[in-house]
């Protein structure tokens, strides 16, 4: 009898121990291609994850099979995953805050901030913002059963065309293909036609001739295959980036050791500055492979720049009241001037910058070694 109550014993602690391991044994729903450039980017997340954890926590990254990027947010809230790169303005109304703040990603074209690295700042910026001086934006996470670890940022939107634009007359009357809601109401302002359209329907798009030009980011010149009809790409308008937000389950979160959110929060760190750099590494090979092609691609007009810059210096204003009507927002000034602030702020931490390593070590530095694992996500 004593040996069998001692193996009985000693098996029960065999699968407590397995079912202890088993709960830190994550998953990241990823909405990228199996082989595209963020994709390595997760399953470097997910190796930073076991390393930072000393193996008290691994990540398995399920590329685009798991949950698409339509399925994160519900598929992550209900634990179908424990973490995924959740695109919020995908769900205007349980993310209404942060998308507001995104809208302000706009604030990268002014002269003070344009330039290629400007999505350094930005993602800065807001992950600062959010984690420290956003309550309402903690609490829309948590009512999706999540918590928020950071975000990145894709390089400015720019406009690709199979049709020339020399001056603001120009576009009147074309049609671009608008990704949210900022390119659209930009579209409209300056007497363009905003065209919804998903971003795998946009290359057949220009090459049909139903669009004119696509509000895209540099790296989608390449990703999407833009390069391949358009002939020009126009730096410098419509402007504006789009935020790509990490959440975890909140019950997954909290079910870690103070040091195994630790380590994730380090290697969230990492994962927001790889996909910020990877983004305009793959800008950069799209530009220059753009003469071989033909294609002009540079600086738009200085009078449709600064055209530009009018726009946004009274948009960042209007902003705030498009929330307030749509959502009932109150703070949408008080964030304007705060990202204002921190966008100062993080260009200059950024400017010598020239690492995807050197990034993370500052975005850890200056947010998320900050935080108190202890109580964060509670």
């Amino acid at each position: 009898m004593n040996y069998r109550l001692k193996a009985l014993l000693a098996g029960a602690s065999l699968m407590a121990a397995a079912g202890a391991a088993q709960a830190d044994q994550m998953t990241f729903a990823g909405g990228w291609p199996p082989n595209s450039a963020p994709t390595a980017k997760l399953e470097e997340f997910a190796t930073a994850v076991g390393e930072y954890s000393k193996g008290d926590v691994t990540m398995k990254v399920f590329p685009l099979s798991l949950l698409s990027f339509a399925e994160a947010n519900a598929g992550v809230r209900d634990g179908i995953a424990d973490m995924t790169a959740n695109l919020m303005a995908y769900f205007p109304a349980e993310f209404s805050h942060f998308n507001m703040l995104a809208e302000f990603s706009e604030l990268v074209e002014l002269e003070q901030f344009a330039g290629e690295m400007s999505s350094l700042a930005f993602t800065g910026a807001i992950i600062e913002y959010v984690m420290n001086s956003c309550p309402d934006c903690m609490d829309q996470i948590a009512a999706q059963n999540q918590v928020y670890l950071g975000a990145s940022s894709t390089t400015s939107y720019v406009l690709q065309c199979v049709v020339p634009l020399a001056t603001v007359d120009d576009l009147k009357g074309k049609r671009i293909r608008a990704a949210g809601a900022y390119w659209a109401r930009w579209a409209e302002t300056v007497g363009a036609v905003p065209v919804s359209m998903s971003i795998n329907e946009t290359l057949e798009g220009l090459n049909q001739g139903v669009v004119d030009c696509t509000a895209s980011n540099t790296a989608d010149f390449v990703n999407f295959g833009f390069i391949d009809v358009v002939k020009y790409l126009y730096v410098g308008l419509p402007g504006a980036q789009f935020n790509v937000t990490y959440t975890m389950n909140r019950d997954s979160w909290n079910s870690l050791s103070v040091e195994s959110k630790t380590a994730m929060l380090k290697a969230s760190a990492k994962l927001a500055a790889d996909i910020t750099f990877v983004y305009i590494q793959e800008a950069r090979a799209g530009k220059e492979r753009a003469p071989a092609k033909g294609i002009e691609y540079g600086p738009a007009s200085d009078a449709l720049v600064a055209m530009n810059r009018d726009f946004i210096a009274k948009d960042k204003d209007a902003i705030g009241a498009i929330y307030k009507e749509r959502f009932g927002i109150e703070t949408g000034s008080q964030a304007a001037t705060a990202l204002t602030e921190l966008m100062t702020k993080w260009t200059g931490l950024t400017k010598d910058v020239a690492s995807p390593e050197a990034l993370a070590e500052v975005y850890w530095n200056e947010i998320f070694s900050k935080i108190d694992p202890a109580t964060y996500g509670k």
